[in-house]
């Protein structure tokens, strides 16, 4: 079969799923965040000053038992004498008044910890120069520079009062998306030249993961953004925190998200396939997520020929038939096994077809995989984000005025204009999901303090994301998917449900 350079295309592909991954959600907005509070903010103080009670004797005796009672508050109390003598048991009781003196102490801001004085939280934005990339390698990404849209929300954080009072002090790096030598570079302007407190965004683009490790492993410098795996956490000191899905999570996720729709019993008996060994342990997760909901997964087995597509589709040969003997209906796809998917879609309807990361297949709107038009069902879990969501309406009112122009959605767009939509996602969610936990934290931020505040933080909405939830061994945010089904007709995807809460 003839076929185009493969390291051309992988490259392109891999850079614009990393990129478009994050333009996943639906709901929130920085109109739902806490509310910021400046540094004339105050808190309130009681004093209560005691004063003994004073009890006067009557002025002839008592004929009988007599009780007199004194308050216990902190004011005075006074019992005046009767005119005449009690001729029965008299209980005489003291006014009560209370007077409460508040004092105001002002929030005291200090230079709490690395990148954060008393006025300023200073803050890192990675990104990819995608003008660089195209200059570089010649191949043309849709995606425009996330820097003005960096520079609208920022701008709208410090007009609204910062984060108790601190400004942000904003430092752009750029890096292209090919290998591991310009991200480190990025990382140690950022986090040692710089000594930033928190990076926001990370690294996209093939091994991005294990590069991302440098800010919250290396440097103990918080981040927000990727996917980390439980591995990679364990290896953090610094918080590392993401307001997207990790793929650990993701086929459990899926496996909800099908059940809640009333979508799982239609499957039949399901064989996993892995893209290589290293999902092997998703597919687990994943398999065992199915049999707990009571589904039969006769298979699940992993590719050990990766980049072979000789070698793939023979060893996929060889499954299919164990997968009809074991009257398998349906196939889940674990990772992008494109040689295995392509052939698989070529086959027509004999089996439906299950993408597990729907985020990867943004980009088959504008480059479907071969043999899709021949393939039978095909579903996946993303989300469907439009700007006349309120939440994300409020994202682009942010955004759009500092570019002069209206913020697509990627389905909108006419070939060859410029995506703003998935920088404008990202932006917005990764800032807002900051300044949330920022806020939470208080004043004397630290990284223990910013910690404890996303550990407690529960569930919350930011951008195109009504679901979201974070707490102690949670640290991937989104709770929200919806159903997809490709149109073979139009060659989109189609939602087959609303946004659906999958934690």
């Amino acid at each position: 079969m003839a076929r185009g350079n493969p390291y051309r295309w992988t490259l392109a592909v891999l850079v614009a799923l990393a990129l478009m991954a994050g333009a996943c959600g639906g709901g929130g907005s920085d109109g739902a965040e806490p509310a910021p509070t400046t540094a004339a903010a105050t808190t309130i103080a009681s004093t209560t000053t005691a004063v003994p009670a004073t009890t006067e004797p009557p002025d002839e005796p008592l004929d009988a038992t007599t009780t007199i009672a004194s308050t216990t508050t902190a004011v005075p109390a006074t019992t005046e004498p009767p005119d005449e003598p009690l001729d029965a048991t008299t209980t005489t009781e003291t006014p009560a008044e209370t007077t409460t003196t508040t004092t105001e102490a002002p929030i005291v801001l200090t230079d709490s910890f690395r990148g954060v004085t008393a006025e300023t939280i200073k803050v890192g934005f990675a990104s990819i120069d995608f003008e660089k990339f195209t200059e570089t390698y010649g191949i043309p990404l849709p995606y425009a520079n996330y820097d003005d849209m960096v520079d609208a929300y920022v701008a709208h954080i410090n007009s609204t009062g910062g984060i108790h009072g601190r400004m942000i002090e904003l430092v752009h790096s750029h890096f292209l998306p090919v290998g591991p030598v310009s991200a480190e570079t990025t990382c140690v302007e950022l986090a040692e030249d710089h000594r930033v407190f928190v990076v926001l965004n990370g690294f996209a683009g093939p091994g991005a993961e294990s590069t991302n490790l440098c800010f919250p492993g290396t440097y103990d410098t918080i981040l927000i953004g990727g996917k980390p795996t439980p591995e990679q956490l364990a290896e953090s000191t610094a918080p590392w925190i993401s307001y997207d899905m990790s793929l650990g999570r993701r086929g459990r996720a899926f496996v909800n998200l099908l059940r809640e729709t009333g979508r799982l019993d239609d499957l039949g008996p399901i064989m996993i396939f892995g893209a290589n060994a290293e999902y092997e342990v998703i597919m687990a997760d994943t398999k065992a997520a199915l049999i707990g909901a009571d589904m039969q997964v006769p298979i699940s087995v992993a590719n050990t020929n990766t980049g072979d597509e000789t070698a793939t589709i023979a060893f996929l040969e060889v499954l299919l038939e164990r997968a009809r003997s074991e009257a398998v209906s349906t196939i889940m796809f674990v990772g992008e096994a494109n040689y295995a998917m392509e052939y698989l879609f070529r086959l027509g309807n004999e089996f439906t077809v299950l993408i597990l990361n729907g985020d990867s297949t943004n980009s088959w709107m504008d480059s479907p995989p071969e043999g899709i038009e021949s393939a039978g069902q095909l579903l996946t879990n993303r989300a469907f984000e439009s700007s006349e969501d309120p939440d994300t309406a409020e994202c682009m009112s942010i955004i759009e005025p500092a570019l002069g122009l209206e913020v697509l959605s990627p389905n909108l767009l006419e070939p060859g204009q410029t995506n703003y939509w998935a920088g404008s996602m990202n932006v917005c969610r990764s800032f807002e999901l900051f300044r949330y936990i920022a806020t939470a934290a208080g004043p004397d931020l630290t990284n223990d303090s910013f910690r404890e505040a996303a550990e407690s933080l529960g569930t919350f909405s930011i951008t195109a994301q009504p679901y979201n939830s974070i707490g102690p061994g949670k640290a991937d945010a989104r709770d929200t998917l919806s159903l997809a089904e490709w149109s073979h007709e139009e060659a989109i995807w189609i939602a087959l449900s609303d946004p659906t809460n999958v934690r």
